[in-house]
């Protein structure tokens, strides 16, 4: 299999041929998390819609532009161009804090990005740099065969069980626990992928939780492919 680049809304995965022998838990995370040394770039806009039990169904605009480079990650979320955030991740190691910063001018107020149950930090898929817990039985997600590995946010507010595919290095699925508790109350799914400029980027994913579900699809028209520091895409929007 060619090496081929996915580009997960905020994260790219090498696709890789399956090892003969199966990675250590160690190596097969610094995989996933950093999969690939070229730099690239997406922007993407589409529609995220939510529906809540009771509640109207609520669908707005969504832009979403990420860098990825190998030592970081840069990113922006605008929702229904008024509410939007900025998002970076050093990936050197040792260190892989996420910051999320309110844009100027967003309306803060309605938090309508919180309101449908994404967190700015959930496209970055930034969970897969919380410390490793254990890594549990494998298992599938339609019908590819993943391992399982369970991650702890440093300050211990939640873990996140996360169902990666081991042949491509990539988070299918993500379920997030409340300490003490056995049951997700939140979920993390990736539906589909596109190709645009030879890459691959994810342009549907779903969130969802109990009595609420989110999907966020990404248009064709995708502005994707390699970063180059020297004339860098103009891809970050203002309000």
């Amino acid at each position: 299999m060619k090496r081929l680049l996915i580009l997960f809304t905020l994260i790219a995965a090498a696709l890789l041929p399956a090892e003969e022998k199966p990675l250590s838990l160690d190596a097969f995370m610094q995989q996933v998390r950093h999969p690939n040394p070229m730099a690239t770039y997406a922007a993407l806009d589409g529609t995220i819609q939510h529906r809540r039990s009771g509640e109207p169904v609520k669908s707005e605009p969504i832009y979403f532009a990420v860098i990825l480079q190998p030592e970081r990650m840069t990113g922006q979320i605008i929702i229904d161009g008024t509410e939007g955030y900025l998002i970076g991740q050093t990936r050197e190691s040792g260190s892989s804090e996420t910051s999320v910063i309110p844009m100027r001018g967003s309306a803060e107020e309605h938090n309508q990005l919180g309101y449908m149950g994404v967190r700015p930090s959930d496209l970055t898929m930034s969970f897969l740099f919380f410390p490793v817990r254990e890594e549990l039985k494998p298992d599938s997600v339609k019908g590819i065969d993943c391992r399982v590995v369970m991650l702890e946010a440093p300050d211990k507010s939640e873990q996140v069980k996360v169902y990666i595919a081991e042949n491509y290095f990539f988070p299918l699925r993500a379920e997030f626990f409340k300490p003490g508790e056995t049951a997700p109350y939140r979920t993390l799914e990736v539906n589909s992928f596109r190709k645009s400029n030879d890459l691959y980027y994810t342009d549907e994913l779903s969130l969802y939780g109990p009595g609420w579900r989110t999907r966020i699809n990404f248009d064709k028209s995708a502005d994707v492919g390699l970063y180059d520091a020297k004339k860098p895409p103009a891809i970050i929007r203002k309000l």
